[in-house]
């Protein structure tokens, strides 16, 4: 019997792809106005985006509890030999203390959790490497293996066109470090382990795409194959750009993620967000 691989909506994986592997996906809530929102299921990020600006209150995320976490483990362990959990970085959300939780006190299977130590399309590229090792028969030890050597080589750079959103979550500590007149730069973050650290300061939208563009390069040349996501939000030209510019510099198939930021993760950044993930 397989091993069955769960996941955050945060990781915004296509969902064409959550079906082809069986990816398990748990939803973030998102609290607007009072009301609670599933993410990824009772919103729309084209909806999300459109009304994001004109929100009077700050948006409000709930990681995955562990009675989501125990749920889901009760669905999918009459069919499986054993779960792997694959959270975000654990210093960004509670995911992953939740998930530890509650795979504590389940007893029907083993269950692995593995902090991904990445976010987005990162952390989403962990969760379908191990899910296509599950599609092929991978034990859960295998699994878990080949998600932590893929959560080593994982790759995410992305920039921001507004600070607004940023310094109300205060998830990024890089945003302290930026200069007073910053609103006049964009900068560019590299996430990894478990951590936004500022990589550029760039004067336009277009060189920090060229950037990011350089690091997928840097990245291909090293390692000699590359995986691609390119994501946005609400930034649908930017990306479609972004793609471009990496096309220029590598010569990739055509099996390229290209997603949309969700809700969860937009309400921390703002639209604008345009970035690629790499394994």
């Amino acid at each position: 019997m397989p091993v069955a691989i769960v996941t955050g909506s945060q990781t915004c994986i296509p969902e064409e792809v959550v079906e082809r592997y069986d990816i398990v996906v748990l939803p973030y809530s998102l609290n607007i106005d009072d009301r609670t929102y599933r993410d990824g299921i009772d919103i729309s990020p084209e909806d999300f985006y459109r009304l994001l600006p004109n929100m009077d209150n700050l948006v409000h995320t709930s990681a995955v509890t562990p009675g989501v976490f125990m749920d889901a483990f009760k669905k999918v362990s009459p069919q499986v030999d054993g779960i792997l959990v694959i959270t975000i970085a654990s210093g960004m959300s509670t995911a992953y203390n939740n998930a530890l939780m509650a795979a504590d006190a389940f007893e029907k299977v083993p269950i692995k959790v593995l902090d991904s130590r990445t976010a987005a399309m990162a952390q989403g590229f962990v969760a379908i490497e191990a899910a296509k090792a599950a599609k092929e028969g991978a034990s859960l030890d295998q699994c878990y293996k080949i998600a932590e050597a893929a959560a080593d080589r994982v790759e995410l750079f992305a920039y921001i066109c507004t600070f607004e959103y940023l310094k109300k979550s205060g998830h990024v500590n890089a945003v302290k470090a930026l200069a007073a007149n910053a609103l006049s730069i964009k900068p560019v973050f590299r996430f990894k382990e478990g951590d936004a650290v500022l990589a550029a300061k760039k004067r336009s939208t277009v060189k920090a795409r060229e950037f990011i563009a350089e690091q997928a390069e840097r990245f291909y040349k090293k390692n000699g194959a590359i995986k691609l996501s390119v994501f946005h939000a609400a930034a649908a030209a930017e990306a479609d750009d972004l793609l471009e510019k990496i096309r220029e510099r590598i010569d990739l198939d055509d099996d390229i993620l290209y997603t949309e930021f969700t809700p969860v993760m937009g309400c921390h950044t703002g639209p604008g967000v345009v970035g690629a993930a790499f394994l």
